[in-house]
């Protein structure tokens, strides 16, 4: 079956899927309005996809937010740190196989989701990690006088006093409460130049 631009094969066997990889800032861009329309909208969970032979979470596989009204927010990463953000797609339902290993969707895991069910999301913005052009050790203390730029890394969703940081791992999108070390938090309520999105978000793009 030949894949939309921006999605891989195997997408659709998670319970329906349909990513849309783009790189973050320009993935941003295009649901700047989207996002921002969930901003005062009570999470009702966080749901990820559970590996059952081992019993663990599977980071490989998105991560879902789910709002008062049924709004269904999908986000994952890639290898190459783009970002995939994706609109009521995934029937959390339907168990899936990846890797030949059995699969289903769990709610409130990991603990960052389960902190945040319940609360109403108040705010948006852009994790970024620094990067060096010179040979550094990096066993020790990061010279940050040296920084040649920042990349982004993750988005930081505030939900009052809770956080929660989707960011990404090689691959893998992974949930914490707190930005990671030598992280910044930037760019608050996606302030981004010529934004262009629908600004509802049941659409999926």
């Amino acid at each position: 079956m030949e894949s939309m631009p921006g999605t891989r094969p195997w997408d659709e066997s998670m319970s329906g899927w349909r990513s849309n990889f783009a790189p973050g800032p320009e993935q941003l861009r295009r649901q700047r309005s989207n996002l921002l329309a969930l901003v005062g909208q009570r999470l009702r969970a966080g749901w990820v996809g559970w590996e059952l032979a081992r019993d663990r979470w599977q980071p490989i596989i998105p991560v879902v937010l789910v709002f008062d009204g049924g709004v269904q927010l999908e986000l994952a990463w890639d290898a190459a740190d783009r970002l995939s953000v994706s609109w009521n797609t995934i029937d959390l339902g339907t168990a899936f196989t990846v890797g030949g290993q059995p699969h289903e969707w769990r709610s409130s895991h990991p603990h960052p989701f389960a902190a945040a069910a319940g609360r109403v999301l108040t705010g948006w913005a852009v994790t970024e990690n620094p990067y060096f052009t010179v040979d550094l050790d990096f066993t020790g203390a990061l010279p940050m006088d040296l920084v040649a730029g920042w990349t982004m890394e993750g988005l930081w969703i505030e939900f009052g006093d809770v956080g929660l940081h989707v960011y990404s791992g090689a691959d893998t999108t992974y949930v914490s409460d707190a930005p990671q070390e030598h992280y910044r938090v930037t760019h608050r309520q996606l302030q981004e130049k010529d934004a262009q999105a629908s600004g509802d978000p049941t659409i999926s793009s």
